[in-house]
């Protein structure tokens, strides 16, 4: 069994400090074989909150795999965010993570989703560079058949009919659909402080989509939460984590039949 802890959206500065003060207890009682990390790390991309998130992530056990989100760019630096938006992420976070991860159960790869600024109104948007996409599919397609394929983003590929905010990650939709093509099991995902795990089929090939809430105070109606994701060769099964009266708590978990998935109809 690959036990896999998914944070998103946990915006140093804004972070909820009770919530956080209680994690490591619960987080090493899960005993995670990795950490994945889907973006939005610091709520204003200062370098104070990349040092507050680095000394956090210190403290959780095993491998990291993290994704930047679009918070993570310098909010009030325009030339920072020009010139080299992910400069302090990547001088201060980057370091703490690993390209990938792979297991006998799972493998997993980061891709950045966000950008420091878009020719458009709203820069907080995602966009899939499709080359990049290509590689992180290679990737994933060169480890065993067997292992259950998951790529982490911060931002939705396509955002799920429950989700707070409606919104369009720019070529979106194609990446979904490669993904289908190439029979990636998974995406994780955060941005929309709110936790979902549903199943898409385009093209006839399912893939899981599997979003984490936030463990800050800039919440949409739901409580603070992360995931806990377990996987081992028959089943994955997905728990929403919440804080609520002080104390973290699991929903019923979301369970499914690796067998069953439509990705595994040519293994």
């Amino acid at each position: 069994m690959t036990s896999i802890v998914q944070f998103a959206d946990i915006h140093f500065g804004v972070e909820d400090k009770d919530a956080m003060a209680a994690l490591k207890a619960t987080v090493d009682l899960l005993k995670p074989d990795v950490t994945v990390i889907c973006g939005d790390i610091t709520q204003n991309g200062k370098t104070q909150e990349f040092y507050a998130a680095r000394d956090w992530l210190r403290t959780l056990p095993g491998p990291k795999l993290i994704t930047p989100g679009n918070h993570d760019t310098p909010m009030f630096g325009l030339l920072q965010r020009f010139f080299n938006p992910f400069g302090r992420y990547n001088k201060i976070i980057a370091p703490q993570g690993e390209p990938h991860f792979t297991d006998k159960h799972v493998s997993i790869v980061p891709m950045n989703t966000a950008r420091g600024w878009q020719a458009k109104p709203d820069w907080s948007l995602g966009v899939v560079d499709p080359e990049v996409l290509d590689k992180k599919i290679a990737q994933l397609k060169a480890t065993s058949p067997q292992t259950v394929k998951m790529i982490a983003v911060h931002h939705p590929l396509v955002y799920p009919p429950s989700s707070p905010l409606q919104k369009e990650t720019e070529q979106g939709a194609q990446a979904l659909t490669r993904l289908s093509e190439m029979n990636i099991d998974a995406v994780l995902s955060g941005h929309v402080h709110a936790p979902f795990a549903l199943e898409r089929q385009p093209d006839e090939t399912e893939i899981m989509s599997i979003g984490s809430g936030t463990l800050s105070v800039r919440r949409r109606n739901k409580p603070a939460s992360f995931n806990h994701i377990e996987i081992d060769s028959e089943i994955i099964k997905v728990t929403e984590i919440y804080w609520q009266d002080g104390n973290f708590a699991s929903a019923d978990p979301w369970t499914k039949e690796i067998a069953e998935l439509k990705s595994r109809r040519f293994l």
